[in-house]
């Protein structure tokens, strides 16, 4: 549970640090340590990208972060990522959440906020694992009725609109 609570805590810094930059003015400090071929976390945020570039489908990824990008679908391969925890694709142009998450079997946390054309997250009622789901600011305006049939999912965030 504690790996759980760094994990949101540190997602939750990067959005509140996010908010309001522009491209230009990210920065990132990777440190004096090397990059290991065994990576957990890979944050491809503010790249311009229009597709999940295929340097993301390593086995060994837990962590995916694809904010503030340009990102339509999810490739295929996406459901090969068995140790992918946390899939952050926040701020992009998804419509729709493809068949593809469900295989994502040990998906924990999925935060798609800022998706404004996003209508259908139907996909994700399989998720076993999820515990976290954020989908603010998208076309989803109400809790999906398949939402409380999630045993393990204990916050769904939305934007009600009336």
């Amino acid at each position: 549970m504690k790996t759980i609570q760094c994990i949101v805590i540190g997602l939750l810094l990067i959005s509140f640090t996010a908010q309001g930059q522009t491209e230009n003015s990210v920065e990132v400090f990777h440190g004096r340590a090397e990059l290991m071929e065994s990576q957990k976390i890979l944050d491809l945020s503010y790249q311009n990208l229009e597709k999940v570039p295929i340097q993301a489908l390593n086995p060994e990824i837990e962590t995916l972060i694809l904010d503030n990008n340009n990102i339509k679908e999810l490739p295929s391969w996406m459901g090969d990522l068995k140790n992918l925890k946390v899939l952050s694709i926040r701020n992009n142009s998804l419509v729709e959440l493809n068949y593809v998450i469900k295989n994502c079997e040990n998906l924990e946390q999925l935060y798609l906020s800022g998706n404004r054309n996003l209508s259908d997250i139907s996909n994700i009622s399989t998720g076993q694992k999820l515990e976290i789901v954020d989908v603010v600011d998208t076309q989803i305006n109400k809790l999906p009725s398949w939402v409380q049939m999630m045993d393990n999912l204990f916050y769904f965030k939305f934007t009600r609109k009336e």
